[in-house]
């Protein structure tokens, strides 16, 4: 190792969940600020027309993974950083993963071709749809494998500043080129570009937990690990194939029913919901591991607290923004410009999409840690049956609202299902970990919120009042929150610790100065 690097470390859980929960809130605050900018700068129809070229690529990321990277995750969790078997199995799941994604590719641009230029009379999007499909497959693919070795040793830290170069890559990209031309090709270079950045900052940084050079022996020791991996990741991939199934039947469904700009409309409430759901993988990215080694070491006590706390914290943070901007979804909307407030009724619902589907993961996480990835399957049968069914019947009555209301009824059958499933495998009761009352108290928070901001915005109309009604809303779901007695003994000494290394640091950073 060369003077100057760094020794190779794995990251604590609690400071891997710190920069994810750091991650997730610095990102969603830079997403909303970027999507009314863009929304503004491109309006209705391009956006529209981003929508139905993005879709492709979200379901290309589903058909293209034979969930052989969570496997990757599951093996490295016991591997010590730096270790020579690490780049072996790296480099092994990455050729196997670039080649999967590359044919099912040409499966998806042929798909899009017929698609556009048929049922969705859209041949003028056929062309930046396939480059974006070919960026994915070279650039953001290879970016998702490096984040699982991050994943892996519990590189929040890592993970954090990437992603941030990324966002900040995509947002600068979009706005100046928007400037001068509005068009999806304009979005679709700075989709591509941005995960270029990120690329090049995460083969830098992977290098104090992986070497970037591997010897044959060690390649072909990966290669002969490789069809373990992909054995155990195809028990999980129907799961997240239906998932991403589910996730788009939305759009495609309404834009079989409705004009390109209601597309638009109910992509951008989508796209708003959707960027919540960071928060899911941020956190499944540091429990997983921490599961798979504390399941390793026979610690049940500590699987089933970081499991019941993870998925505690999670649901809190997620029905907060649910209640705040679902309350005030006629408000948000009409921030992003004409014809975006069709997709109100849309956002509305669409906001509680995060808060389920996080719970889903997370448990879906768990079972695969505890070697029953066959049930993450089931999960994702129950959540489409149902997304379709639902989606459809109701899009068809009550259009973008409907569209939303399918999502939703099909990420809340799935969470029944893992939450079934999942406490058949912990040691102590989840009323234990997690009374009713401070259940209860999340609820009745997210009501609380809900019903504030919406009888605020109602009562003032205008962008002061929308901010307003953001803030009431706020205040109104912490306040119900900490008086229904949803903060725990053990909350309360996490935060007292948290806030004493804080003072510990600045005062060490105060010093230094």
């Amino acid at each position: 190792m060369s003077g100057g690097q760094v020794p190779p470390t794995r990251g604590s859980y609690s400071e891997g969940l710190g920069f994810a929960a750091l991650s997730f809130g610095v990102l969603a605050l830079l997403g909303l600020v970027s999507s009314i900018a863009i929304a503004r700068l491109y309006g209705v129809t391009v956006l529209g027309e981003y929508a139905l070229a993005s879709a492709p690529v979200g379901i290309l990321f589903t058909l293209s993974s034979a969930r052989e990277q969570v496997a990757l995750v599951r093996e490295l969790a016991t591997l010590a950083p730096r270790e020579p078997r690490v780049t072996g199995l790296f480099y092994a799941v990455l050729i196997f993963s670039f080649g999967l994604t590359a044919t099912l590719a040409l499966v998806t641009a042929a798909a899009v071709y017929l698609l556009f230029r048929g049922p969705v009379h859209q041949p003028g999007l056929v062309l930046p749809t396939a480059v974006y499909i070919a960026g994915y497959t070279v650039i953001q693919n290879t970016c998702w494998n490096a984040d699982m070795v991050f994943s892996a040793f519990g590189a929040g830290r890592e993970l954090f500043w990437t992603r941030l170069n990324q966002a900040v890559a995509f947002i600068g990209l979009a706005i100046l080129g928007g400037l001068e031309w509005r068009s999806i090709w304009v979005l679709v270079a700075a989709s591509i570009l941005s995960y270029l950045t990120a690329l090049v900052h995460k083969a830098l940084s992977i290098r104090r937990y992986m070497r970037l050079t591997a010897s044959r022996s060690e390649l072909r020791g990966g290669m002969r690990t490789l069809p373990a991996l992909i054995r155990f990741g195809l028990k999980i991939t129907p799961g997240q194939i239906t998932d991403g199934v589910s996730y788009e039947t939305g759009t495609f469904t309404l834009a079989v029913l409705a004009p390109v700009a209601a597309v638009g409309a109910y992509g951008r409430a989508l796209q708003l919901a959707r960027r919540f759901l960071d928060l899911q993988w941020k956190v499944t990215e540091m429990l997983f591991p921490t599961l798979v080694r504390r399941r390793a070491e026979d610690d049940h006590e500590g699987f089933d607290r970081a499991l019941v706390d993870s998925t505690r914290y999670s649901l809190v943070a997620m029905l907060f923004p649910a209640a705040v901007i679902g309350g005030a979804a006629v408000g948000v909307m009409r921030v992003f410009g004409p014809g975006f407030s069709a997709g109100s009724g849309a956002l509305a619902v669409l906001m509680l999409m995060p808060a389920l589907t996080t719970m889903s993961v997370l448990q879906r996480g768990s079972l695969i840690a505890v070697d029953r990835p066959w049930t993450t399957a089931v999960s994702g049968a129950v959540r489409l049956v149902i997304t379709l069914a639902a989606t459809i019947l109701l899009a068809g009555l009550i259009g973008a609202t409907g569209a939303g209301l399918g999502i939703v009824l099909g990420a809340s059958g799935d969470v029944l299902y893992t939450s079934a499933m999942t406490r058949r495998h912990l040691q102590r009761p989840v009323r234990e970990l997690w009374p009713a009352r401070q259940m209860a108290s999340i609820v009745v928070a997210y009501g609380v919120g809900f019903l504030v901001a919406r009888a605020t915005y109602d009562g003032l109309p205008t962008y002061p009042g929308l901010v307003l009604a953001l803030a009431a809303s706020a205040l109104a779901y912490a306040a119900a929150f900490v008086l229904c007695g949803g903060v725990a003994d053990r909350d309360r000494v996490r935060l007292a610790a948290m806030w004493s290394a804080l003072r510990q640091r600045t005062g060490a950073l105060a010093g230094s100065g």
